[in-house]
């Protein structure tokens, strides 16, 4: 899987964040940090994509709530 800057992104926060995942206001936080923004419903379908990619999963909080955790293979695409 080719991954975009905001994929890249995204994995980088959520490596850094380890075990105990990113919720989606620290992951929005801390891409704003390094990026002028995304829209949501951009950022839910790279999240989507780096999921169906097995490079993360997702576990939902609530109606509008997730958490975001880097698999094994996320982080090997990282250094790759």
């Amino acid at each position: 899987m080719k991954l975009g800057a905001i994929e890249v992104d995204i994995l980088s926060i959520a490596e850094k964040k380890g075990k105990a995942g990113i919720d989606k206001e620290e992951l929005l936080f801390e891409l704003a940090r390094v990026m002028k923004g995304i829209a949501y419903p951009d950022l839910m379908k790279r999240i989507e994509r780096l999921r169906e990619g097995s490079l993360i999963t997702f576990e939902e909080n609530g109606p509008d709530d997730f958490t975001v955790f880097i698999t094994a293979q996320g982080t090997a695409a990282l250094k790759s």
